[in-house]
């Protein structure tokens, strides 16, 4: 693995094209805003203004602009860290999954999830005819993240399913993920581009020390960063059913933003590695358990190992893939991926081990004989 290798590997098979993205985001962005319109007019606590989050935005999508992410912000005002109390709320027994009264308990949140509890602003929301029937989102005092995700995927289907958006756009069905994807195609695009709308609860809570970051030992990022990352604070997301899932995009946003201002090559290792990840590693048609969450974590813990500019040079953009790679390797082969702003989460918790030891297989492969895969 060498530097004129690798950067012929990103000329030919990483870069997006200028002008298709500059097309692909004209057509996106007003198509996102008309949608969120329609779903404000329908109920003003889903905000119109979305934040835009993932690989596009914050410069680290590979080949096309082909997948847009977008946080839609559920508007429940300033909150604090609360201390939990028991919940007797859960699924019925009917097969239908609605939200009913329960006599046991359900258990504490996991590592890196939470209850919410908005009960002053259910009571306001009550008054104002805003949480009745499939509208309503909480149960008791607690809002519940199942009943967002559901409310805000029937208004989004209401939204699409206007005539001049009937023939353009399909939605998934709800899901484990937090967001409602939409497939668009567009007429003079010959593919379709993923738009993934996620509910957020813009929550802005302040970092608690289990989360262990920043760590007192690390020199990276800046203290000025660090500062603005605890500005940003920490949202949650609609996730699982009855837990809200702390995120850390935003945080992430803010990291990312300036990260090559020196001219480095932090954000061309982690976009050569997520085609790697695409091409080698994950090939298209097999099952692959690997993300490029997982990928952007992966190069957090590479910045802070390696904290200074004067070891991403760009003429040390292969040592750095190199050892992201055996990083990355070494996280699969011990099943743990500890997020970087929370190391109690493992990211690789919920995945299928033997399909990511099919994906150690490849990275493996690659790693002893890397030429002939980044010259195909």
């Amino acid at each position: 693995m060498d530097n004129y290798t690798l950067n012929c590997y990103c000329d030919q098979r990483v870069l997006m094209k200028r002008d298709e993205t500059k097309r692909n985001v004209a057509k996106v962005l007003p198509l996102v805003y008309d949608i969120l319109r329609y779903v404000n007019s329908r109920d003003r606590r889903f905000l119109i203004q979305p934040l835009r989050v993932g690989s596009y935005d914050t410069h680290l999508k590979v080949k096309k602009a082909d997948e847009f992410d977008y946080n839609v912000i559920v508007d429940v005002g300033k909150l604090v860290w609360a201390p939990g109390k028991t919940r007797y709320y859960g699924f019925n027994n009917t097969g239908d999954k609605v939200v009913e009264k329960k006599g046991y308990a359900l258990p504490d949140p996991p590592v890196g999830q939470s209850f919410t509890k908005i009960g002053y602003l259910k009571k306001q929301w009550e008054a104002d005819g805003l949480n009745d029937g499939v509208a309503s989102m909480t149960f008791d005092d607690d809002i519940v993240p199942i009943k967002v995700k559901r409310w805000f995927k029937s208004l989004v289907g209401e939204a699409v399913n206007q005539p001049k958006f009937r023939n353009l756009i399909t939605t998934d069905r709800i899901s484990s993920s937090p967001a409602t994807t939409l497939s668009v195609k567009f007429p003079d695009i010959h593919y379709p581009i993923s738009i993934d709308l996620c509910p957020m609860i813009e929550s802005q809570l302040e970092f608690k020390p289990e989360f262990h970051w920043p760590r007192s030992n690390s020199t990276w990022p800046s203290q000025q960063k660090r500062s603005a990352i605890r500005k940003v604070g920490v949202n949650e997301i609609a996730k699982e059913p009855f837990y809200w899932t702390l995120s850390f995009a935003a945080c992430e946003k803010e990291l990312l933003d300036g990260i090559d201002i020196k001219g480095t090559c932090r954000k061309k290792s982690q976009r050569i590695m997520k085609r790697l990840k695409e091409d080698v590693w994950c090939p298209p048609g097999s099952k692959s358990e690997l993300t490029s969450y997982h990928l952007k974590n992966v190069l957090f813990w590479e910045c802070e190992d390696h904290p200074f500019d004067t070891e991403w040079q760009q003429e040390l953009l292969a040592a750095r893939v190199k050892s992201m790679t055996y990083r990355l390797l070494g996280y699969i082969q011990r099943g743990i991926l500890p997020l970087y702003f929370h190391d109690g989460v493992n990211l690789f918790s919920s995945k299928d081990k033997v399909v990511l030891q099919k994906v150690a297989n490849n990275i493996q492969a690659f790693l002893d004989q890397p030429k002939p895969y980044l010259s195909e």
